[in-house]
């Protein structure tokens, strides 16, 4: 998947090489579904552009999986090369192209005298185990289709920036590990981790497509 990035990165790059002699650099800063962005784009002729997009946020969430609450850390992080037509040769596009993506939530839940711990349907207190940590991560190379408004490097001064589309991320993995205090329950408790995570899985494979919404002000230099 590496390799088909850098593949990417450098068709970009010759592409950019045959660009119109203008050779207008955009950028823009965006808020968007995948954190805080920058966009730097330039023209390549009259109908296309090449579009470089980086994205990232980290912060405290939450998130309830199969009666139990983690407590953790969302972290979003993609790096993108898109092509973007001006099919009408004005700021409407078209856009598509590759993401890394580095999205993935860290959490963890830890039973208590108030709080027990659901593994594959069975319950867990303090005395049996400690922390239950969930990582959960996605596709590292990610295609991406949508449509926006921006301008597109043609014309210079201030601009809007808008995107609304979809980032292939496939089915998520969660990764499960706990604190086993109850020795005489290691093998149970193994055994309940390796089907809780397939739960998750099977949970998480309905999410395969993560809705991208941005918005922003460009300038074009």
């Amino acid at each position: 998947m590496k390799r088909v990035l850098l593949g990417v990165l450098i068709a970009s790059s010759s592409m950019l090489l045959v660009a119109d002699d203008k050779m207008e650099v955009n950028g823009a800063l965006k808020i968007s579904t995948l954190g805080y962005g920058v966009d730097i784009s330039t023209p390549i002729n009259s109908r296309y552009s090449a579009r470089f997009n980086v994205n990232g946020l980290s912060y405290s969430d939450t998130e309830t999986s199969d009666g139990n609450t983690y407590s953790g850390t969302l972290d979003l992080l993609t790096l993108g090369v898109l092509v973007d037509a001006y099919p009408f040769e004005n700021n409407f596009r078209l856009s598509s192209g590759l993401y890394y993506n580095g999205n993935k939530f860290h959490g963890t839940v830890t039973p208590s005298s108030e709080v027990s711990v659901d593994i594959n349907g069975r319950t867990y207190t303090a005395s049996d185990l400690g922390r239950l940590n969930s990582d959960i991560t996605f596709n590292k190379i990610a295609p991406y289709f949508g449509i926006g408004w921006g301008n597109d490097a043609h014309d210079t001064g201030w601009g809007f920036t808008f995107d609304l589309g979809v980032l292939y991320q496939g089915a998520g993995t969660a990764n499960l590990n706990a604190e086993v205090i109850n020795s005489t329950l290691a093998s149970q408790i193994a055994s309940d981790i390796a089907q809780e995570e397939q739960n998750i899985n099977d949970d998480l494979s309905k999410f395969k497509f993560y809705p991208v919404l941005s918005l922003g002000v460009n300038y074009t230099f």
